[in-house]
């Protein structure tokens, strides 16, 4: 029995911190802004864009903004239901959660496909040396993560 509730208790923290990991958000609009750049909107601030990328940019994000939010809602919904079939008081059984999870992961790939695709039209404005600097700063902020593992072990990075 101790198992059992180990075991929702853990699948759970799983499902609810799925759909925010991927958000990189921690606005309620999550993943409707800059961060819904792979590698969120903090590095293009460092790039130095001129006036009329900034603009291309803001519309890049503003054009997709209303399908990630749809795709944001999705997503959230297909993890409550399937919070709601674990913790309800019916019978669960592996299939139903299958069924849900499947719908789960599917919205969770629309929604990073569409941040893909709005992050490689951002790409698709910066120069090379834009490109090298975002690859550079990327590289550094690894290079700190793994230190700060070392230094903290596994639980201090989150």
């Amino acid at each position: 029995m101790t198992k059992t509730i180990l075991g929702a208790g853990v699948l759970a923290l799983a499902v609810a911190g799925s759909s925010f990991a991927f958000g990189h958000a921690a606005g309620g609009d999550r993943g409707c802004g800059h961060d819904m750049l792979v590698g969120g909107g903090r590095i293009l601030h460092t790039l130095d864009l001129s006036d009329d990328q900034k603009q291309k940019v803001k519309d890049i994000l503003t054009a997709h903004r209303p399908k990630l939010r749809q795709l944001v809602a999705n997503e959230k919904a297909a993890d409550q239901t399937l919070a709601d079939k674990l913790f309800g008081t019916g019978v669960v059984t592996q299939q139903d959660l299958d069924a849900l999870l499947q719908r789960e992961s599917q919205a969770r790939n629309e929604l990073t496909r569409e941040r893909l695709a709005a992050a490689l039209e951002v790409r698709d404005v910066l120069t090379s040396a834009q490109i090298r600097k975002a690859a550079a700063i990327r590289t550094g902020m690894k290079q700190l993560h793994a230190e700060m593992r070392q230094l903290l072990g596994d639980q201090g990075t989150d």
